[in-house]
């Protein structure tokens, strides 16, 4: 059975040289120094030849490929974020070309540090490399996605017929607690990240961008997070001193716009989580994408195992792992 990873990282190798000097240069801020131990986690990031290895086994498998954190904005002003963008949307575009029978897309890298750049990049990226979307995060630098400044991204990729995937970020110096300065025991990346792509997506929502934007299609990282497992929550009167003018602005119930995210099944062997994905969104919703090869050696067959222990008719399990794909992305 074909299969269609969604969500895989890479780093492309002129951009990891580029990545590790800045990353390395005095003066660097300690969010930043604790993104560089990631760029040699896993050879197969940086490395074509040790990621042949790890696809080969699988057959009928290629991958969608987006750039791994750290976020742009985060390497440097709106000039440097720009020129990074444009060199790693170049590169990566490149590999799709050179290898189509390895990867299937990309996703463009965006400066969102200058939100008119990046809508501009973004074009680019779509109209003369054949960007299927672009990666955004959820903050940049710490203001919310549905802040009005990033809504010329928004205008671009649904203009574009394109699709946003939408990454956690945050790092140990977002402490766990007011009266701390540090995150501790790597809370900020196990529980940090799903709680702040839950977050962003609550954002979104409440701030009525899928009336604003009827054709918005966006693929939350980690199998939507928090969001199918607290659904309940999230159907309940809303907690906001607003709450009136907020419900009167939405033209549906808060669920029924939580179901429009599309998700992949990136849960690193929880196939019980899997499945809470899969029930809250739909088999529809659900891409196969692995966080490959960030998520260990054994990704890519964790991932899969969780999609097969579903026990769900071939129809839906084929829809998973690569017909949604194909249909949401239009690619082959």
């Amino acid at each position: 059975m074909r299969k269609i990873d969604a969500f895989a990282h890479i780093l492309p190798p002129s951009y990891t040289r580029r990545l590790e000097a800045i990353t390395g240069g005095a003066n660097v801020s300690d969010r930043i120094l604790g993104y560089r131990p990631w760029i040699r986690e896993d050879p197969a990031l940086t490395d074509l030849d040790a990621r042949w290895r790890v696809m080969d086994p699988f057959g009928d498998y290629a991958q969608v490929v987006t750039l791994a954190v750290p976020p742009l904005e985060e390497l440097g002003g709106p000039a440097a974020a720009l020129d990074l963008a444009r060199s790693a949307n170049d590169e990566i575009a490149g590999l799709v070309g050179k290898y189509p029978d390895r990867f299937a897309g990309f996703t463009a890298a965006l400066p969102m540090c200058d939100p008119d750049a990046a809508a501009a990049e973004l074009d680019r990226a779509m109209t003369e490399l054949g960007a299927l979307g672009a990666q955004v995060y959820t903050n940049v630098s710490g203001a919310p996605l549905d802040d009005a400044r990033f809504e010329p991204i928004f205008d671009v990729v649904t203009g574009r017929g394109g699709t946003l995937w939408l990454h956690p970020t945050r790092s140990e110096v977002w402490s766990d607690y007011p009266a701390e300065s540090r995150s501790r025991y790597g809370i900020w990346w196990s529980l940090g990240w799903p709680y702040e792509t839950s977050v962003c997506m609550t954002r979104l929502v409440f701030s009525g961008y899928f009336d604003r934007y009827q054709d918005l299609r966006i693929i939350a990282h980690h199998a939507g997070a928090m969001v199918p497992h607290f659904a309940a929550r999230l159907a309940a009167p809303l907690e906001d001193p607003d709450r009136d003018a907020i419900m009167a602005r939405l033209s549906a119930e808060p669920l029924d716009y939580f179901r429009r995210f599309y998700t992949d099944s990136a849960l690193f062997g929880a196939a019980h989580a899997v499945r809470c994905a899969v029930e809250f969104f739909g088999a529809e919703h659900v891409l196969f994408g692995t966080d490959m090869p960030l998520g260990g050696p054994a990704v890519v067959a964790d991932t899969i195992a969780d999609i097969e222990a579903l026990g769900l008719d071939e129809t839906a399990t084929q829809a998973i792992f690569s017909g949604n794909a194909r249909k949401l992305l239009h690619v082959s």
